[in-house]
């Protein structure tokens, strides 16, 4: 899995660059303080979050120094980085012929001429500075009680359409060009008030809204996006904060994203692994049906979508899916018919398929020489199994390896006896195919009432709190309402 996910990650960095067009570029620095001369500047770019170098430049005894390449830059945010503490950003479009004068210790007065946009962004940068300032003042007025909350409201109303003019205003004056664009996905998509749905459903239609219209401003299949700051966030956030953190959910939505990135190359590489990558790191239980769902469509199907990744990486992507692709959270567990340690067949549906008797049946896969099993079963046993058994939990423990006195050994000195210990000598089962038994021990707790896989791979202080939740806090909430008490 380490391997696969840093595969992604070197996918992302190491795309090819989206072709540019034009005559070059020439970026002219003149930087007035003196102790700047003879330094080194570099340039640098955003894609997908993070920043990359892409040029350099030595200044003269005079403080003047040119990035300059007859090759055009791809159209995006870049940076123009001294050092830790001093660096700044412009727009770079169409027209790269930028001038730009600058003083370190004043890096909010920089002075850009030529490119039309460049120009432009700064522009906007220093309004947007001026807009801040009053703001804050605004609210040092309201805060010292000179002025009353109307006034501080009207304040805030007026600045706030000052600068949806000048936005409007500077779209219009760079009709078609990356400016407009940038601006433009910068503001948020407006949703309709729905006076006409009824209140108690209002709140949710403009959700819904929302939700399928979130990217409305931003074409997806434009790669300038993925080089400027605020893009990568904006699809983190949807993704984290805007949607239900449901597998399902989010598998919808990033298809969504994904086939909306499809009409470029460069954006439909980096939206694939974006989303893939989502469900790779995280923490959240479940999310392995995420990235195995998209691995499948995008990945391994054929013909194979993903035509950028090699065949090796595949492979082993290919090996991952095999591992998961039938014990994800939400499935019907697949049975298993083992033995005891007198041979007699044994099925793991003879205890999920009583949920008379077993509320709830723990698939444990263990190794005695794996040192994590040798910490973890004790706990399972004496503190989890022998609080929750007579409410309704039960452990079909299953030994993967076929040394019948190894087994048998652990189970006396653990004193497991009172669990359903099974194994499978003759490997008839295939279990390692329907359950990941290749990291040991193997988790998987199962709902008796509906067969299926409700967590995995959790620690025996969460499998605590299921089991705490489930077989006690649920069922006295349940004879509370029952009864009418409250």
């Amino acid at each position: 899995m380490k391997r696969i996910f840093a595969c992604f990650l070197m996918a992302i960095a190491t795309l090819s660059a989206f072709a540019a067009d034009g005559k070059g570029y020439d970026i002219k620095l003149n930087v007035t303080n003196s102790s700047m001369a003879n330094q080194k500047v570099y340039l640098a770019f955003y894609f997908n979050g993070k920043t990359y170098s892409k040029d350099t430049t030595t200044l003269n005894n005079k403080g003047v120094g040119h990035f300059s390449k007859k090759t055009a830059l791809d159209q995006g945010v870049y940076i123009v980085y001294f050092d830790a503490n001093k660096f700044f950003d412009i727009l770079v479009g169409a027209d790269q012929d930028i001038d730009l004068k600058i003083d370190t210790t004043k890096l909010d007065k920089v002075v850009v001429s030529g490119a039309k946009e460049s120009v432009g962004f700064q522009n906007l940068i220093n309004f947007m500075g001026n807009q801040r300032e009053k703001s804050k003042e605004l609210s040092q007025q309201y805060k010292d009680k000179k002025i009353d909350s109307v006034k501080y409201a009207n304040g805030q109303d007026k600045l706030a359409e000052e600068v949806e003019a000048f936005q409007k205003k500077l779209m219009d004056d760079n009709k078609g060009l990356w400016l407009e664009a940038f601006i433009k996905g910068t503001i948020p998509v407006e949703v309709p008030e729905m006076k006409e749905v009824p209140d108690s459903a209002r709140a949710l239609a403009r959700y819904m809204y929302k939700k399928h219209h979130y990217f409305d401003n931003i074409n997806l299949s434009d790669p300038r996006f993925l080089r400027c700051p605020y893009f990568p966030s904006n699809v983190d956030s949807y993704m984290k904060n805007y949607l239900l953190q449901h597998p399902d959910t989010l598998y919808e939505a990033a298809v969504v994203l994904i086939e909306k990135s499809r009409y470029n190359k460069e954006t439909f590489q980096t939206m694939c692994s974006k989303m893939i990558n989502y469900g790779l790191t995280s923490n959240q239980m479940g999310m392995d049906a995420l990235w195995c769902k998209l691995a499948q469509k995008y990945y391994l199907g054929k013909p194979r979508q993903a035509t950028w990744a090699d065949s090796a990486w595949v492979e082993d992507l290919r090996k991952e899916v095999k591992k998961v692709r039938y014990n994800l959270v939400g499935m019907e567990a697949r049975d298993l018919r083992m033995q005891d340690a007198n041979g007699v067949p044994t099925k793991l549906s003879d205890l999920t398929k009583n949920p008379g008797k077993n509320k709830f049946v723990l698939a444990y896969f263990f190794e005695p020489t794996c040192g994590h099993c040798r910490k973890t079963t004790p706990v399972l046993h004496d503190s989890v199994y022998s609080k929750y058994h007579k409410l309704g939990f039960e452990v079909f423990c299953v030994y993967t390896q076929t040394d019948k006195k190894e087994w048998q050994e652990f189970v006396e000195k653990h004193k497991l006896q009172d669990w359903v210990n099974v194994w499978d000598p003759d490997r008839e089962s295939y279990f390692w195919e329907f359950y990941d038994a290749s990291v040991t021990p193997g988790i998987y707790l199962i709902e008796s009432k509906t067969g299926k896989i409700i967590a995995k791979k959790i620690d025996m202080p969460t499998l605590g709190m299921i089991l705490e939740e489930e077989l006690i806090k649920r069922p006295e909430a349940e004879a509370k309402k029952k009864s009418g008490k409250k």
